[in-house]
């Protein structure tokens, strides 16, 4: 229950900014949810060491150990001619039938300006759909504390438009209404544009989002139904309960980002086309990271019976002064990333239209949920 309320909106609820000794208690309140309170097998890597070799790769027969132990691990694809990319141990070789293309047939993994780009598929399918959309978050002037905290350091902050704003009640609060066929035209304008000129990023203004497939595009969710049946078969027991709306479409261009938040849900990130960057801090991380919601957050929650995302005012894509070491992550089209429940994350897409399907979770017992 706690988890379908979540899913079905994805807002964080009374996000005020809470006092130093209150600043934790939403936080501590979504991991008990999620099982990660004391006596559960967790993962906690020291934020000061942390790499993206904490991130390992995994198979289908080592992701449940993964689940177990709340740590993010992403499924390659086997290269041809690569011992290590086909996940080689020993000179055993890992079994084609474990790694990614066992959940992602190659026939709906896209290549741009080839016969398998997804952008036209989708148009031809579901053009005529109306999904809803996120506008970027209007600019803002840095702060002082933020500019005092990154004088001296380069940063990365330079990228695509970021859309949603954890200053907001409700994040994702700037949308709009647009066909599918249109959103998908607005893309792939961006990505022929970023192809000729690569000194010059043209900047995109939508982000199609969390947008339920079965309900809003079941013509697509008839094509990814190899991928749903796959999910179902090898990793339905290793989690609990599908999270309604669930698998949802995201669809960007233009680098495009999203703010630091984590969630409460097992979550089976499967890029498509394109690539995402996932900069990953762990739980632990969590005090560090400017948290939002203190007590009446979480009294809310507890009352309403949701468990919702959390979101942080930290800008995980400057680099700062005291800002914890971060495991930036690169999924490629056909991979394929378990994300823990806590884990915080900020995502950015690649120049090119990118097209990523998530399926949420809630965690099981056996971890501790409830």
């Amino acid at each position: 229950r706690h988890f379908a309320s979540f899913q079905r909106d994805r807002r964080s609820i009374a996000m005020v900014r809470p006092s130093p000794a209150r600043f934790c208690a939403l936080v501590r309140f979504v991991h008990e949810r999620c099982g990660l309170g004391s006596g559960t097998p967790l993962v906690s890597p020291d934020p000061r060491r942390l790499s993206a070799d904490c991130v390992g790769d995994a198979t289908l027969d080592t992701l449940s150990e993964a689940v177990r132990l709340n740590r993010p691990v992403v499924l390659r694809r086997r290269r041809a001619g690569s011992a290590a990319a086909s996940g080689s141990i020993g000179g055993l070789g890992v079994e084609p039938a474990n790694d990614a293309a066992a959940l992602v047939p190659e026939d709906l993994v896209g290549h741009p300006g080839t016969a398998s780009d997804l952008l036209p598929r989708l148009r031809a399918l579901c053009g005529r759909r109306e999904v809803l959309v996120r506008l970027p978050r209007p600019p803002r002037a840095a702060s002082l504390w933020e500019r005092l905290r990154s004088e001296g350091h380069a940063g990365d902050a330079q990228g695509g438009p970021t859309f949603g704003d954890a200053r907001e009640r409700a994040p994702y609060r700037r949308v709009d209404r647009r066909p599918l066929g249109d959103v998908v035209d607005e893309l792939q304008r961006a990505g022929s544009e970023a192809n000729e000129n690569m000194d010059q990023q043209r900047e995109v203004g939508i982000y199609a989002a969390n947008v339920p497939i079965e309900h809003i595009l079941p013509e697509f969710a008839e094509l990814l139904r190899p991928i749903s049946t796959g999910v179902a078969h090898h990793l339905r027991s290793a989690f609990g309960p599908q999270v309604p709306g669930t698998p949802s479409l995201y669809l960007g261009a233009g680098s495009q980002r999203t703010p630091l938040h984590f969630d409460p849900t097992e979550n089976l990130t499967i890029v498509l086309q394109g690539t995402k960057l996932f900069r990953l801090f762990p739980p632990s991380a969590s005090s560090q990271l400017q948290p939002r919601g203190g007590l009446l957050a979480a009294a809310a929650c507890w009352t309403a019976g949701v468990v919702p995302a959390v979101y942080s005012d930290f800008d995980a894509w400057m680099a700062t002064s005291g800002r914890p070491a971060a495991a930036d992550v690169v999924v490629r089209a056909g991979e394929v990333l378990y994300l823990p429940p806590g884990w915080w994350h900020a995502v950015a897409g690649s120049a090119e239209p990118n097209v990523t399907v998530v399926f949420g979770y809630a965690p099981s017992e056996a971890k501790g949920a409830r």
